[in-house]
């Protein structure tokens, strides 16, 4: 079993909400609540979904995700 430290897990949600905003959204939801719009709507979710999936499976489904505008670089 591999545990994910602090600064992976923020990593992981940070990348998922650029992608989220990526998708065109722009709220504040939790992972659980993000995997319940896009079980109806996975066509609008086609960068964010797997990403989402993942940290469902870690058991983050209570942290919260704030879609972000991605960084230049």
């Amino acid at each position: 079993m591999k545990i994910i430290n602090q600064k992976q897990r923020v990593s992981a949600i940070e990348y998922t909400a650029e992608l989220l905003k990526k998708d065109g959204w722009v709220q504040s939801k939790t992972v659980e609540q993000w995997l319940d719009d896009a079980e109806f709507r996975p066509a609008q979710f086609q960068s964010s979904l797997p990403a989402l999936q993942v940290l469902g499976l870690l058991g983050f489904e209570n942290e919260l995700v704030r879609a972000q505008t991605p960084e230049l670089a």
